[in-house]
């Protein structure tokens, strides 16, 4: 797990103290080693952490023997050493023991054809003197980010949008504004600024070196997988989420869990355990007095399977204190509160460990949501919204529902979890248009394929880029086993009345957890990391400091606002009544991360 930018304008130098100040922007996501290529025409800036052959021999950036193709690459190839032996048996020479030169060296063999012979998560640029032209890759299923900034001249690719501000001072995008403030999350392309992109999972982007020409296609699209109902089996599955584990298990400094209590990661231990043959640490934050505090099912993982346990506790002064350098490391406002936890509990790991695995990724692709339970009042209320006059309908039940989806995609709109009505009432102007969800549900027709749809891409993106930024910032790489595009390839083979039944969740991997797991762990409700928001941002000594940014005078998101509809918004908050505390959650760290942007970093290069 690594860091890198690419810069690439044709005939161009790059100059050294700009290449040298992004190199710092990139330190904590690798802090081993770090290099700077730099040629008339093309830049590349990398920061290691080493995890595969720890050597200096596999530092980056990396350049065969020839001189033809220099390597930058972030993330782990967890099939490489089948990619090294094939590599071998072709007559390929290896002289290290770890993944980038397997990629390099595959290139070298056989092109952009490598990349369908590749599983892992990765981004990587590979200038190829040879053909004169740079490449840009992601991963499948976007484990990795990767950000694009076209501006003049320049093409630039980096595993963070900080490096890219030095090309440009960073512009707030308003269209993913409106959609930060709806969804927590904006989809698709949009990287919260303007003129940078997030290039999609599983798309290969080609720059000409003569001219500048930038061209793209997909090499491999999650959806695509969507397109049949059947062929795969439940023992399918099941082969394949063990199969997977023990692929992510690869290391040479070891590794350690992340164990929330709940089945996704706790199943994620049971496997590891079992295939580690040693005693493995486990991180978990526990809510001590709180209702939905989740220790007694992390001590059950850790006594059936020997675990070594590290309670790292939550509170509200440690959440207040991080909130704004979460904000910061995420780039904009997190996707969901436990980021910020997320990130101190990475602090906690990194004292110990440079690698864990966590269970992200088992509710997109099992159908681990509520939502995934009430897919059929969903897809009514989204019909009945068609037909029926929806601001003629009283809000209560059964009708509340029609009217909190008329007009909307419930796809789309299925995974709000706060009043977004009330957050247009009060921001009539940044009201999002149809993006990345609706294109992604109206790619079909069966509800539940829509919900998945929407799911593993748009909201499972969003989870694995705040679990990349908030992991490496304490520089530690989080792996995610449940995302793995073998798996992935299994699970949208199911029939839909296997993973998606109705009135139960996640069906299909609660039967392989039964096995490994206390069964009341497996069969409880799902909790989530949910924090006691209103409570802390009822109390000015905590999140409530931050209340007062929001009506000030110097408000960011006042300017966008019905002053007075805020104004009350902020009072509830204060009072502890809006429920969940997820709105005011998403407008205060709207604020902070808009306050942030206005910063514009040293060593701007304008053009």
């Amino acid at each position: 797990m690594c860091g890198f930018a690419s810069l690439i304008e044709p005939g161009r130098r790059f100059e050294a103290p700009l290449l040298q100040a992004m190199e710092q922007d990139l330190f904590h996501r690798g802090p081993d080693s770090g290099g700077i290529v730099s040629e008339p025409g093309f830049a590349l800036v990398f920061r290691r952490l080493a995890i595969l052959d720890p050597t200096p021999q596999s530092d980056q950036p990396m350049t065969d023997p020839s001189g033809c193709c220099t390597i930058v690459f972030n993330g782990e190839i967890y099939n490489y050493r089948a990619l090294r032996e094939a590599l071998l048996q072709a007559g390929s020479n290896l002289v290290t023991d770890g993944d980038t030169e397997a990629i390099l060296m595959a290139y070298l063999r056989w092109g952009e054809a490598m990349l369908e012979r590749i599983e892992g998560m990765y981004a990587f640029t590979i200038v190829d003197r040879r053909r004169g032209v740079v490449l840009a890759a992601r991963d499948p299923l976007g484990i990795k980010p990767l950000y694009c900034l076209r501006h003049g001249g320049v093409t630039a690719f980096a595993s963070e949008m900080r490096p890219l501000h030095r090309l440009k001072p960073p512009v707030v995008d308003e269209q993913a504004l409106a959609e930060l403030l709806t969804f927590g999350w904006a989809a698709g392309r949009l990287s919260n600024y303007r003129e940078i992109e997030r290039i999609p999972g599983g798309s290969l982007v080609t720059v000409s070196l003569a001219d500048g020409a930038v061209s793209e296609r997909r090499f491999a699209d999650p959806l695509a997988t969507l397109a049949s109902d059947g062929g795969a089996s439940e023992e399918d599955a099941h082969h394949a989420v063990e199969a997977s584990v023990r692929a992510h298990l690869v290391s040479d400094v070891g590794y350690a869990l992340q164990l929330s209590g709940g089945i996704d990661s706790s199943l994620v231990a049971a496997l590891a355990a079992r295939a580690a043959g040693e005693k493995l640490h486990a991180y978990a934050l526990t809510l001590d007095g709180h209702p939905q505090d989740e220790s007694a099912y992390q001590r059950d993982v850790v006594a059936r399977y020997g675990l070594e346990h590290i309670a790292v506790p939550i509170t509200g002064e440690a959440y207040a204190d991080a909130l704004p350098r979460a904000v910061a490391t995420m780039e904009g406002p997190t996707p969901h509160g436990g980021c910020v936890m997320l990130m101190l509990l990475c602090e906690t790991i990194r004292q110990h460990h440079k690698v864990v695995l966590t269970g992200e990724g088992g509710d997109e692709m099992f159908g681990g949501y509520i939502r995934h339970a009430w897919w059929r009042r969903l897809s009514w209320h989204e019909r009945m919204g068609k037909v029926l006059p929806a601001s003629l309908l009283p809000a209560r039940w059964p009708f509340a529902g029609i009217k909190r989806l008329a007009s909307h995609d419930a796809a789309a709109y299925a995974g709000i979890h706060h009043d977004f009505r009330s957050v247009h009432r009060v921001f009539p102007g940044l009201v999002p248009a149809p993006g990345a969800r609706e294109a992604a549900s109206r790619l079909f027709t069966d509800f539940r394929d829509r919900l998945m749809a929407v799911d593993q891409t748009c909201y499972l993106e969003s989870l694995l880029v705040r679990q990349d930024k908030m992991s490496m910032a304490a520089s530690v790489e989080a792996r995610v086993p449940f995302v793995h595009w073998p798996l992935l390839a299994i699970v949208n083979r199911l029939q839909r009345a296997q993973r998606m039944p109705g009135n139960e969740t996640k069906p299909v991997l609660k039967r392989l957890a039964d096995r490994y797991l206390p069964r009341d762990l497996v069969h409880r409700r799902k909790v989530g990391l949910v924090l006691p928001y209103n409570q802390w941002f009822a109390d000015e000594t905590l999140a409530g400091r931050y209340l007062n940014t929001l009506t000030d005078r110097d408000s960011r998101l006042a300017a966008y606002a019905d002053k007075n509809a805020l104004s009350d918004m902020v009072g509830e908050a204060r009072a502890g009544a809006l429920g969940g505390g997820g709105i005011t959650r998403i407008l205060v760290e709207t604020e902070l991360w808009l306050r942030q942007a206005e910063a514009r970093p040293q060593g701007v290069v304008d053009y």
